[in-house]
């Protein structure tokens, strides 16, 4: 009998041991994922009382708040977004019921006051919480050149400083409106179905002819080519896998590296690609941050990867049986991301310097302390400094005399750097338009990418004017 107790003790022990330590796991370490799920009835009670912290941006304008009222005698708030669509992507939205996104997302722990105090304290803590303010690198004046510049057009624009990575300005168009996410049931299945969608980040695309950028820095980089050296073209360029022809079917003769540029001459970057072979073209890729997440202050799962694709996957920038003369004029599966071409202008610009782009500026309480600094984080190198000027020389001959003209700031007496593309789609009459560019072209102060989807125009022709828009408008506000 003795030992039917015991057992019996034995069992009981256990399970109230088990019991204590399941709720200990659902309400220590299970709790804070489950009380982040939209919808759960705890998550919209706690959220409503929270005093959520601005979004402001760098030109001092508040892009989302918290506005209080009176509900059953309780002081309760709802998140609203005084802009409206502006810079809808990159800010995100807040709702209890539908989630989080963009920076509402990254940085939920400072905005919603959840930051120095344990969280179980927190949890327990049902009385109101005021958050720190957000204040990001996004100027609302080029936010809306940016905006404006792809009215009417599928696309996205991207504008970063390129010493410091700010984003001026992150576009993307078809957009939404994020109060209507908060306040209007069922909003999210009404909208476009790609509306929700930060073509700036998440978008891929086939790079065409700005990747030649990215060629070009791998043939200086060689030490084997410099903007001199000479080639000769017959308008063709044999490969494996078919022959390579220029847009138009143009014939150069002799030309240096600098003119290929200026008149994007498929051949011969063609034929630099050959020569260098795909394992250098992959090295300066990943210089570039192919292949890699970018860095950026935005959730994981809305930015993409850029570089040569394989379906769902992304591909090694340096993998065997690449052919290397497409992939120098931007194609061979490449997509990739206005964020990341952004990035690429941005290096050149920066003397060859690398610097991680981000939106948060600084975090402050309610107080104006300073929480958290955003500061400059440099990546690596892309290209040594006289090779990165290099470019920069060749890039201006591009919108001087070349295929980026429209991307000129010659009234203003600002003289531009850059490189377009066009990139075929499948369907002879729609392209991707690119524009990647900088200004001023010395000394620069913003860094621009453009893409503007299916369309009939080449970059020159569509993309080039809007990236002038918005260098402009961030020229003007610096």
């Amino acid at each position: 009998m003795n030992r039917s107790i015991r057992r019996l003790y034995l069992t009981l022990a256990g399970g109230f041991a088990l019991l204590i330590l399941m709720l200990g796991y659902w309400q220590v370490v299970a709790a804070e994922d489950l009380s982040e799920r939209p919808g759960n009835p705890q998550t919209i009670q706690r959220e409503r009382l929270i005093d959520r912290g601005r979004i402001i941006s760098a030109d001092g304008v508040t892009l989302a708040a918290s506005r209080a009222r009176r509900v059953e005698g309780q002081r309760v708030y709802q998140r609203v977004y005084p802009q409206g669509p502006l810079a809808a992507h990159a800010i995100g939205y807040s709702s209890p019921t539908e989630g989080k996104t963009g920076l509402e997302a990254t940085w939920n722990r400072y905005l919603s006051g959840s930051f120095g105090t344990e969280p179980l304290l927190q949890r327990l803590n049902l009385s109101e919480k005021q958050g720190a303010d957000l204040r990001v690198s996004l100027d609302t004046r080029v936010q809306r050149a940016a905006e404006q510049g792809l009215l009417g057009q599928r696309g996205a624009v991207v504008a970063l400083d390129p010493a410091t990575g700010g984003v001026l300005a992150m576009a993307s168009s078809p957009t939404f409106e994020p109060q209507r996410v908060v306040g209007q049931a069922g909003y999210i299945g009404q909208v476009d179905d790609t509306a929700l969608l930060n073509r700036a980040a998440q978008g891929l695309y086939a790079p065409g002819s700005t990747f030649k950028v990215v060629t070009a820095t791998a043939a200086l980089e060689s030490g084997a080519y410099t903007p001199d050296t000479q080639f000769d073209d017959t308008g063709s360029f044999a490969t494996p896998g078919g022959p390579i022809r220029n847009f138009g079917g143009r014939t150069f003769g002799r030309h240096t590296l600098a003119t290929a540029l200026t008149n994007s001459i498929n051949t011969t970057f063609a034929r630099i690609g050959t020569v260098l072979g795909a394992e250098r073209l992959g090295a300066t890729m990943t210089a570039f941050g192919f292949g890699e997440r970018p860095p950026i202050d935005l959730p994981t799962d809305q930015v993409a990867v850029s570089g040569r694709r394989q379906g769902d996957e992304t591909i090694p920038n340096a993998s065997e049986g690449a052919d290397a003369a497409r992939i120098a004029i931007g194609q061979e599966q490449l997509a990739v991301t206005p964020l990341q071409m952004a990035m690429v202008a941005a290096a050149i610009a920066n003397e060859g310097t690398l610097v991680a782009p981000r939106l948060m500026n600084r975090i402050t309480d309610r107080g104006g302390a300073v929480v958290q600094r955003g500061t400059p984080e440099e990546i690596g190198q892309v290209a040594s400094g006289a090779n990165a000027q290099a470019l920069v020389e060749m890039m201006e001959g591009v919108v001087r005399e070349g295929t980026g003209t429209a991307a000129a700031l010659s009234d203003v007496g600002v003289t531009v750097a850059g490189k377009t593309g066009t990139a075929e789609t499948g369907d002879a009459s729609r392209n991707q338009a690119w524009f990647i560019g900088f200004a001023p072209s010395v000394d620069p102060l913003v860094a621009v990418a453009v893409v503007i989807e299916d369309t009939s125009g080449t970059g020159g022709v569509v993309a080039a004017p809007v990236a002038a828009q918005v260098m402009r408008a961030a020229l003007e506000s610096r």
